[in-house]
């Protein structure tokens, strides 16, 4: 397994993981932002051909794909998984949800509300995150099988890193 971090582009940053039987790509709208701010996060899986993942709902002894963000500063994680295809296996006798061949999911997060100052009197309110760099941490998770054998479920870590700019984000007025 290798993980290595894509370039940072003009429409956002990514990771780039290459595990045996699949890469995967996840990627933020941008590298730079608010408190408060939503940004769009995106995963790409391209699986080797013949190989397979779970879709959900899965059996309970199997890994379906999951992506997550362990950070203290986001929340509210949404990602639109396209529906996994119906897959006769014939070696326990059951037909799953699967992925095949390129996933393309697409989503939100949202980075926690911060007062746009340290203040003793807005800590009531939510803790002042500070302005500068930090490495938002994830983790893949899947279980890649092909007709005759399953590997172990697997949990790959990955991190982006993510600017907190000071300040608030402006909202745009109201036409009008």
């Amino acid at each position: 397994m290798v993980i290595r971090r894509c370039a940072s582009t003009a429409k956002g940053n990514g990771t780039e993981i290459t595990a045996d039987v699949l890469t995967a790509t996840v990627t933020l709208s941008t590298d730079r932002c608010f408190p408060r701010q939503e940004l769009a996060v995106s995963l790409t899986l391209e699986l080797k051909p013949g190989w397979h993942i779970y879709g959900s709902p899965g059996v309970s002894s199997d890994q379906v794909l999951e992506l997550t963000f362990d950070s203290p500063l986001l929340e509210a994680l949404s990602l639109d998984l396209p529906a996994p295809c119906p897959m006769a296996l014939s070696a326990i006798g059951q037909t799953l949800p699967v992925y095949e061949g390129v996933v393309r999911a697409s989503g939100t997060v949202r980075v926690k509300w911060s007062p746009p100052n340290r203040t003793p009197f807005m800590e009531a309110l939510g803790a002042w995150i500070e302005p500068r760099e930090y490495r938002i941490n994830g983790t893949l998770r899947f279980q890649a099988c092909r007709s005759e054998v399953c590997e172990t479920p697997q949990a790959i870590p990955f991190g982006l890193p993510l600017h907190i700019e000071a300040g608030v984000s402006r909202t745009p007025s109201p036409p009008g």
